[in-house]
């Protein structure tokens, strides 16, 4: 197999998420084994294997340990919460133009 390097330039958010959704991968990495195989992210462990969910949390991990404090609060999104524009009266994607 023919591994190879890439570069990718990510925003504080987008890196946030990737760290986020990785953590959640690592730290159950091994529940396949402990529950007999009965794991939601045992796809994730056959198609891309551990040694990927590993490498990819430990690098978003020292990379963020490096430039934040705070990861959780540090990397969210800073603008307030906007509703859905479901929720928006009027806007095309109410959700009562959607048989609801």
């Amino acid at each position: 197999m023919n591994e190879s390097l890439h570069t990718v330039q990510l925003t504080r958010r987008e890196l946030g998420l990737i760290h986020h959704l990785t953590r959640i991968l690592y730290a159950q990495i091994d529940d396949d084994v402990e529950f007999g195989g009965t794991s939601n992210n045992q796809v994730y462990n056959d198609f891309y294997g551990k040694d990927a969910i590993s490498g990819v949390y430990l690098k978003t991990r020292d990379e963020i340990n490096q430039h934040y404090d705070d990861w959780y609060k540090d990397l969210q999104r800073k603008d307030p919460y906007i509703r859905p524009f479901c929720y928006v009266k009027g806007h095309e994607n109410h959700y009562s133009n959607h048989g609801g």
